[in-house]
């Protein structure tokens, strides 16, 4: 029998000597317990990579996505993200720097305005890059529909969204076999300090938290490293909880 895992580390390990899009493999696999990032950029992900908590890559980990994109994603069951024919790739003369603004998405810009979906991949031209976001679709798929599975997903954003849009996403989450629980974490930027200011539990499976910043989002952290650290502590604190509805 072939160590298909095996096979796919020593793959990588030869892509990433070569510097071939083909090291983007990423063996691990979803578990019992996962915690999940459902964007909105890789800021949240980068967070949960940091304290520990993300063991394996998911779709939204690494996109620029909207709540409400990622409510749409889980009502098709991401086919429409990785429809081929929505991918389109940013001509150079758009893009805001070498090696970003890569792909757009046609159907999400057109619903959310989002301009860029694809930052640092371009999955309409790169046959490796459509393979990174078919996988990680794949494992998300795995980690909802095997029944038993427990996972905490969280979403940050600092775009203001109706806590409606949250219900949604906590109830297309509730169809599923796995047994699930949504953090949802609204950044307000522009504040004194960084501080927790609401706290709700809407529903058994979601929690909203409304969190107070002095700077924005910039890539993979706030723009200040100080507000950053503070954020990160919150979210570590978030994290130590257990939601009933996981016990």
């Amino acid at each position: 029998m072939i160590d298909t895992a095996g096979l796919r580390s020593t793959i990588g390990r030869v892509g990433r000597r070569f510097g071939l899009p083909i090291g983007r493999f990423d063996t691990r696999e979803p578990g019992g317990f996962n915690h999940v990032s459902l964007g909105c950029n890789c800021q949240m992900a980068h967070v949960l990579k940091i304290l520990g908590l993300r063991k394996w890559s998911g779709p939204l980990d690494w996109l620029f996505s909207m709540p409400g994109m990622a409510r749409d994603c889980l009502a098709d069951d991401f086919a429409t993200l990785v429809d081929r024919g929505q991918l389109e790739s940013i001509p150079s003369s758009e893009r805001r720097g070498p090696g970003i603004w890569r792909g757009r998405h046609r159907l999400y810009r057109e619903r959310h305005g989002l301009e860029c979906v694809f930052n640092h991949h371009d999955p309409a031209l790169v046959p490796a890059d459509y393979t990174f976001l078919t996988e990680g679709v794949r494992r998300l798929r795995l980690a909802l529909d095997t029944p038993g599975t427990k996972n905490r997903l969280w979403m940050m954003t600092h775009l203001w969204t109706p806590k409606t849009t949250a219900e949604e996403i906590a109830g297309l989450l509730r169809q599923r076999p796995s047994r699930n629980h949504l953090t949802f974490l609204q950044l307000e930027t522009g504040r004194d300090r960084v501080e927790i200011v609401e706290t709700l539990d809407l529903a058994p499976e979601l929690r909203w938290i409304t969190v107070h910043t002095p700077s924005e989002p910039v890539g993979l952290r706030l723009a200040d490293p100080a507000d950053d650290a503070v954020l990160v502590a919150l979210i570590k604190a978030e994290a130590e909880r257990s939601p009933a509805i996981l016990n």
